[in-house]
């Protein structure tokens, strides 16, 4: 009898902090810029990033952590990201079980999902909570700052300047 293995959620830890402004939430890794409409939301220090994809047909979106194909191989953590996200056409009966951006536990199939939305970006107070602190719209990462996880700076647009400013 095979074990089933515990879901490992994608995400990434870092120091940051996050502002918002209009209508957008910004992560902030390093010195913030000094934009006057920036209203800090959460002072910098540890923050978790997690990765959800989108359901096709409700506004709802999964962090996923485990992936179990149709056939019972299963795959957890990036490993599982990486092969969900490139083989999503070949496997349309495969679940991915992960959270919920509600917290909730969540269990899908691949073809629920609409991967043509693209990923979403949530930021967490810490890898073991399991309700976000907000969506992300986009990063500014200050010239002294290290440079951002893989997945991070794949996923979340980069601001040097807000939308609507000029340098």
């Amino acid at each position: 009898m095979s074990r089933i293995p515990a879901p490992e959620l994608i995400g990434d830890t870092l120091s940051a902090s996050l502002y918002c402004m209009a209508e957008a939430t910004l992560l902030v890794v390093g010195e913030a810029p000094g934009w006057p409409e920036l209203v800090l939301l959460r002072p910098g220090g540890p923050l978790t990033v997690r990765y959800a994809l989108p359901y096709l047909h409700r506004e709802a979106s999964i962090v996923p952590g485990l992936f179990a194909s149709e056939y019972g191989a299963m795959l957890v953590g990036r490993e599982a990201w990486d092969y969900a996200l490139a083989h999503c056409n070949l496997h349309p009966r495969a679940d991915l079980v992960g959270i919920g951006v509600d917290g909730q536990p969540a269990q899908v199939m691949l073809r629920e999902l609409d991967f043509g939305r693209g990923v979403e970006v949530w930021a967490y107070a810490s890898a073991a909570d399991r309700l976000p602190l907000a969506r992300l719209t986009a990063c500014w990462v200050s010239s002294e700052a290290p440079p951002l996880p893989e997945l991070l700076a794949a996923y979340l647009p980069r601001w040097s300047v807000p939308p609507g400013h000029k340098r």
